[in-house]
């Protein structure tokens, strides 16, 4: 790992974004925290050293819900690497009964309380719940005195507790997961075709874009689009639509306002929030 030449206070990386695998960085230079933890840890390690943050900088990791591509390192990290886990206790209950997560260090697990602040590695997480087909599923207001990181992925509906908390971020990563006629016309089942459509499924494209144009504010530095599906759409598609959408309601974005969507299977590039 090459040591860092210019230290920052809050910096963000997706290190991977899609049905395959979800793992997000958010810290300073000298520590931080993963959010989730969905692809190999080696994978994990690999992309900590290529921004400069290193495994063992990581103070914590929190779960957004059992699913396997949120979870799939989960036992390297906790037996070989003692890294703390935060998640609720439905979601805990769910990594347990999990084939490939079962047999985690159990003793690093923290249970995580909707409503109730906790405080690692120099930053203020809460938690708040999602629409979606897993046990007490949440994202994540993450913020230092100065700057704050929302992340809303896999839900089906924004409810008014995600609202409240993209509302105030300054770097909003919401799920952009399907463009609606490529799912409905596409090759899935209809059974899955419901689910993922449904309240309990995933964001569309048309849904999050709405959204963003009606919540834009002057401090929203960052709009990431994440989770974007392989199947049923494209990095194109979900920015023309957010792009459109915003033009038809006469929002205009800052000069400097940073619009991405995140890629799946690659690392993003490396955000720096704050200075």
């Amino acid at each position: 790992m090459s040591p860092t030449l210019f230290p920052v206070k809050l910096q963000f990386c997706s290190l991977s974004s899609g049905s395959s695998g979800n793992c997000y960085f958010a810290g300073s230079s000298n520590e931080g925290i993963l959010v989730d933890a969905g692809i190999s840890a080696r994978r994990i390690r690999k992309i900590l050293e290529e921004i400069g943050v290193g495994l063992p900088l990581i103070r914590g990791i929190f779960i957004t819900h059992d699913h396997i591509d949120h979870i799939n390192a989960l036992t390297i990290l906790t037996k070989k690497f003692k890294i703390p886990v935060y998640c609720t206790e439905g979601t805990w209950k769910g990594i347990l009964r999990n084939r490939t997560t079962f047999d985690l260090d159990q003793t690093v697990y923290h249970r995580l309380v909707v409503g109730e602040p906790v405080y690692v590695a120099g930053l203020t997480v809460e938690a708040f719940p999602v629409s979606h087909d897993a046990h007490e599923a949440v994202g994540y207001h993450i913020s230092n005195s100065t700057k704050s990181i929302t992340i809303a992925t896999d839900l089906g509906i924004i409810g008014d507790q995600a609202a409240h908390f993209l509302k105030k971020a300054d770097v909003m990563v919401i799920e952009s997961n399907y463009d609606e006629h490529m799912l409905l016309t596409g090759r899935y089942p209809e059974q899955l075709k419901q689910r993922v459509h449904g309240s309990l499924g995933h964001m569309c494209n048309a849904h999050t874009a709405d959204f963003i144009a009606g919540n834009f504010h002057s401090r929203l530095s960052h709009i990431l689009l994440c989770h974007l599906s392989a199947e049923n759409n494209t990095p194109d598609k979900a920015l023309a639509t957010l792009s459109k959408t915003l033009e038809d309601k006469g929002v205009q974005l800052g000069s400097d306002t940073i619009v991405h969507a995140l890629p799946r299977g690659a690392r993003s590039e490396l955000f720096v929030l704050e200075s």
